[in-house]
């Protein structure tokens, strides 16, 4: 199970970059996009965003299990 974790944090890298998961896991989505139009300026594609959202949402359901 570990190796999917990595397996998705290895995917959110490839898309943005080693950093760019703390920089913005912890934020709501409209100021992760606000900071990552900061980060890789403004003409970010917006395709590329969603499925890189897609890959975090899926690492914060690894870090915050829902509960039984």
């Amino acid at each position: 199970m570990k190796d999917q974790l990595e397996d998705l944090i290895d995917a959110a890298c490839d898309l943005y970059g080693n950093y760019s998961i703390y920089e913005v896991i912890d934020l709501v989505r409209s100021s992760a996009i606000e900071r990552m139009m900061e980060m890789y300026g403004q003409e970010i594609e917006m395709e590329k965003v969603e499925r890189y959202f897609s890959i975090l949402d899926q690492i914060c359901e690894w870090r915050d299990p829902a509960p039984l």
